[in-house]
């Protein structure tokens, strides 16, 4: 990627970086070279859940450090009934990898 469309990540607690403006699969492709530049996990906070699985989708092709994301639950805070059950292990499983995450991206 040319250097003047390269940005950093931020360095220090509280140090926020926001990327806009890009269309097609140009947000995937970034967000996967600072996978593989980053030392450590990268947290991409996608607008909705379409975008975010299409993202998942992408960065999937672009990278081979883990990609992992957090599945909408998929009711509202008034529902009377619990999320299906395969969401709720889908984020279990998300959540039980963070710990031992060196690498790699995390979509919410």
């Amino acid at each position: 990627m040319p250097e003047q469309y390269r940005c950093s990540l931020p360095v220090k607690a509280g140090d926020q970086r926001q990327i806009g403006e890009l269309t097609g699969a140009a947000c995937a492709t970034l967000v996967a070279e600072m996978a593989e530049r980053h030392g450590g996990p990268v947290v991409l906070i996608a607008p909705d859940m379409q975008n975010a699985l299409r993202l998942n989708d992408e960065i999937r092709q672009f990278t081979d450090s883990m990609v992992a994301g957090l599945a909408d639950w998929e009711t509202l805070p008034y529902d009377s009934f619990s999320p299906h059950q395969d969401i709720i292990s889908s984020r279990l499983a998300t959540l039980y990898q963070l710990p031992t995450m060196e690498r790699g991206v995390l979509i919410i």
